[in-house]
């Protein structure tokens, strides 16, 4: 996990919060595509899912819950 940076636990944690992609790029300052694409970068290079998406909601996989706790502690 040594390519992780604050901003990706900051990002992590905005998502689980917010449980929504606008919300989260709203309260980083950042456009919804810009935050969906960090995402989309951090997964691939974990080689892990970090949210399940649903219709209404990203809900944290397990993979995400660990990040999510080192991101609150």
């Amino acid at each position: 996990m040594g390519c992780l940076e604050i901003k990706h636990l900051r990002m992590i944690r905005a998502i689980a919060e917010t449980g929504n992609m606008t919300k989260a790029a709203r309260r980083l300052c950042i456009s919804q595509s810009g935050l969906s694409q960090q995402l989309k970068d951090i997964e691939n290079k974990l080689s892990a899912d970090l949210f399940f998406r649903t219709p209404k909601r990203m809900i944290p996989t397990a993979m995400g819950h660990q990040l999510l706790a080192t991101a609150t502690t």
